[in-house]
């Protein structure tokens, strides 16, 4: 407004020039004197700028002065030509600099614009003064077309106007809403931190408190322990320690960003130093099969530092060093000197890092491998608490490094004291004049001498290089279930050991690709698996076991600390049977262990009754599909028989053909009708005994039963189905008689029969079976001459599902079912074995007395001479 206050005050009289030049004399004086009156009140206009009403109404006022400016100018125009007069286009002005200068809303826009309009149309047409009409036309046309468009302009720059100060409102808002989010933000940051100190430290204190005991009762001060809880101390000992690094790794990460960590700089000789560190360092590495080796120029290089705080420092890079080398590879320590700087370099020939990554590694909790198969474990806060801890020393850390081609970290210090920061230093350190000792932050007893005993000063290391998971009992052969525990955690693999040894055989594996392969190779009972672990995961390790038929059945138990719902449902879908949620507890661990290896057992039971069924449903079907025909061919070689018979004797009365030798055909004939009658006689006891088996010959009940019988029945019909020459042994002796169901019964029988058959070699395969009495037992053995089985596998043979059969030969449930049976009926079942000898499995069964009607079959059968050899 102000700006066209002083436009109007300039122009609009110096427009008198143009009415000296243009106007008639005689209305010189009234034009002089609208100008006069319009300059007036345009002076006058500077005063209302300032007034309270032009703060309230500036569109109403501006508006109004800009009507009154125009109505200036229409007077003129009445006196100057009408409509035709050529002053219009004073009002084009006008209306060109209120589309510039101002910007009104729409309404205003329109009643300014209309008035301007009406102002110069309306008194013209009223007093008549239009002498030319076209030019009337065409004044009054560009002066609306003029209005239309700056008014248009206005709007849109009004709109536009609106917007921006909306969304600066909007802005100022959001930046009010972030300043109070950062104030909040740093108020919880800090809170964080204190809070972070005060529970690390409230943590460390208990925690001190516990190893303090273990070291105690490991020291023998409370008593003699055996060397199984010496073990399991040590254990606890070792995750204590571990744990306590860890807190105070991330107490000291507390106190940096607060600017809380203090250095008790002295000078040390830094060569020295590590080359004692590597001295140290050097057995624990060659554990893992890596060589590490000290390279100086330098017999000494004297640094001013804090050695404890860089000590932490150098430790980190060698055990990250080893950590990423595999066996074989080679970790470098080497220092160099120069009058000012001192650098220290680990360079190692392991799977390096991409390039890229070179800055990443020193973020906070940062690891190369963030994905759910994490290669290496790891928390990612060392190498960001080395970098903090060099800065404040006012050095410098740098990482190369290329994928395959191993890693170099370089450490650079400066030699002097001059650059320390003094707000860094610990002033009571210097003002005692020593480096040493405990700093005045870290007093009390949550210190527990981490740093004195060499074992847990070198934790990290220690852990990467250990090769042992778990120790071998001496007597786990004889247990007959094996449980894997696949655990990338060596404590918790081993206290997994301690809950189940005594029970199972434990093997361990460190990651799921070794699980796996243990798996395949010693077919464990029950498989305990970790879910986050290198190489391969949990869940990748459960879905090759489900696809492997040899071990898709395993029982598979998950541990995780990753217990959400997510994770819970992506385990059981991949075919884990149970999950336990770390930390968990032993006595549902092992808990969860049997209750599967019951449901084993009782998939057993199932799978025996619907065996049974089948096994009956089949006989009977096949006994009588065999027998229809079989009598068929039993009255047809009748006849033939009978026809034969007559035929060769008219031979015998009338020789047609002397060359014919009719004694030799009668004999040849003969055999071959006994050969042919002693085949059918044997078809017909087969199709007898399957429907005996079938489930029209017995009920489901226990009963009296001649297990020998069973033996010579199952003798007879599987030896000649096995398609390869056997000779067969047997002698029973003894009373027979059990209280069983026959048809599970027959089934143990057979299935022992069937293996050792099948078990002998293909020549000179040779079977025993030997019954006879003991004390109130019957025994029956079933013994072969085949390649034996191994010491591994003998405790295994009885295990639902274990089999050393080719995939689809077998589903290793015959034994187990064999075993339940006869412990069902209070008696078991042995097995000896020795490779290249053969194999006994001997049955025993409590002895049911006969009644006295069946004496007479007893003796008969007590004593039952060798069947002759069967091929």
């Amino acid at each position: 407004m102000r700006g066209l206050l002083y436009i109007v005050a300039a122009l609009y009289p110096l427009f008198g020039i143009l009415d000296y030049l243009t106007a008639p004399p005689r209305w010189l004086w009234l034009l002089y004197g609208t100008r006069a009156v319009v300059t007036a009140i345009t002076l006058g206009m500077f005063r209302v700028l300032k007034s309270p009403l032009f703060e309230s109404r500036s569109n109403a006022v501006s508006a109004a002065y800009i009507v009154l400016i125009s109505l200036g100018i229409s007077l003129m125009t009445v006196f100057m030509g009408g409509l035709s007069s050529p002053y219009y286009a004073g009002l084009s002005l006008v209306i060109v600099a209120t589309g510039l200068l101002f910007v009104w809303p729409m309404k205003v826009v329109i009643r300014t614009h209309a008035t301007l309009v009406a102002s110069f149309l309306l008194p013209n047409l009223i007093l008549g003064r239009g002498a030319d009409s076209l030019t009337s036309i065409s004044n009054l046309f560009f002066l609306v077309s003029t209005a239309i468009i700056a008014g248009t302009g206005q709007v849109l720059a009004h709109a536009s106007l609106r917007e921006q100060v909306a969304n600066q409102f909007i802005l100022e808002g959001t930046r009010k809403n972030l300043e109070v989010a950062n104030d909040e933000l740093k108020k919880l940051d800090r809170f964080k931190s204190e809070f972070f100190a005060n529970i690390t430290h409230e943590l460390k204190t208990p925690l001190t408190m516990v190893l303090t005991s273990l070291e105690l009762l490991l020291d023998g001060e409370l008593g003699l322990i055996s060397e199984a809880q010496r073990s399991t101390f040590q254990s606890m000992q070792r995750s204590g320690a571990k744990l306590l690094r860890l807190i105070g790794d991330l107490l000291d990460l507390s106190r940096i960003e607060e600017s809380r960590v203090r250095l008790r700089v002295a000078e040390h000789d830094l060569a020295a130093y590590l080359r004692e560190l590597t001295s140290e360092t050097q057995l624990l590495v060659q554990r893992k099969g890596v060589r590490l080796t000290f390279e100086s120029e330098h017999a000494s290089a004297p640094v001013f530092c804090d050695l404890e705080r860089l000590e932490r420092v150098f430790i980190n890079l060698l055990s990250n060093a080893t950590k990423f080398t595999d066996a074989g590879g080679e970790v470098v320590l080497r220092l160099s000197r120069s009058d000012r700087f001192t650098e220290v370099e680990v360079r190692d020939t392991g799977v390096g890092f991409p390039s890229e990554l070179s800055e990443r590694v020193f973020s906070r909790f940062f690891q190369t491998d963030m994905g759910k198969k994490r290669h290496y474990g790891g928390t990612g806060i060392g190498l960001s608490l080395a970098k903090d801890l060099v800065e404040l020393h006012g050095g410098e850390i740098r990482a190369e490094s290329e994928t395959g081609k191993g890693a170099r970290f370089t450490v650079r210090l400066q030699n002097d004291r001059d650059h320390f920061n003094p707000e860094v230093l610990d002033r009571r350190a210097a003002r005692s004049g020593q480096g040493e000792g405990k700093r005045a932050a870290d007093r009390g007893i949550a210190d527990w001498r981490l740093g004195a005993e060499a074992k847990f000063r070198l934790l990290e290391i220690d852990e990467v290089t250990e090769q042992r998971v778990v120790e071998r009992d001496a007597d786990e052969r004889h247990r007959s279930h094996t449980v894997l525990v696949v655990e990338d955690t060596p404590d918790v693999i081993r206290m997994i050991r301690l809950t189940l040894h005594h029970d199972f055989r434990v093997l361990a594996a460190t990651n799921g690709a070794q699980g796996l392969e243990l798996a395949r190779k010693h077919h464990p009972s029950i498989i305990v698996t970790d879910l986050m672990m290198p190489v391969m995961d949990g869940l990748e390790l459960t879905a090759q076991l489900r696809a492997d038929p040899r071990l898709c059945h395993v029982p598979i138990v998950m541990l995780t600390a990753r217990t959400e719902v997510e994770s819970r449902v992506a385990g059981l879908q991949g075919g884990v049977d149970a999950y336990l949620g770390k930390p968990f507890s032993t006595k549902e661990l092992m808990q969860t262990v049997r209750s599967l290896l019951r449901i084993q057992e009782r998939t057993a039971d199932l799978v025996l009754t619907q065996k049974m069924d089948s096994i009956e449903a089949i006989a009977g079907g096949l006994a009588h599909e065999i027998g229809n025909p079989l009598n068929y061919v039993k009255n047809a070689l009748a006849v033939v028989q009978r026809d034969t018979e007559q035929l060769l004797a008219a031979a015998r009365r009338s020789p047609m053909d002397s060359s014919l030798d009719a004694a030799a055909m009668e004999r040849r004939t003969r055999k071959l009708f006994a050969v042919a009658e002693s085949g059918v006689r044997r078809i017909a006891a087969t199709v007898e005994l399957m429907m005996r088996y079938s489930r029209n010959g017995y009920s489901r009940s226990e009963q009296p039963h001649d297990v020998y019988g069973a033996a010579r029945e199952a003798l007879e019909v599987l030896v000649p189905s096995v398609g390869k020459p056997l000779t067969v042994e047997s002698r029973f002796e003894g009373e027979p008689w059990v209280s069983c169901v026959p048809e599970e019964l027959n089934q143990v029988i057979s299935n022992l029969i069937q293996n050792a058959a099948e078990a002998a070699p293909a020549e000179g395969g040779r079977l025993t079976l030997q019954g006879w009495n003991e004390g109130s037992d019957v025994y029956v053995s079933v013994a072969d001459n085949g390649a034996g089985i191994s010491a591994e596998n003998v405790s295994k043979v009885f295990n639902a599902f274990f089999t050393t059969k080719e995939a689809g030969a077998g589903m290793g449930m015959g034994l187990t079912i064999a075993q339940r049976v006869a412990r069902s009926l209070g008696g078991s079942i042995a097995v000896q074995s020795e490779l290249g000898v053969g194999t006994r499995f001997t049955l025993r069964l409590p002895r049911l007395r006969p009644p006295s009607q069946r004496q007479a079959y007893d003796e008969a059968r007590s004593a039952e001479p060798l069947v002759p050899p069967r091929s």
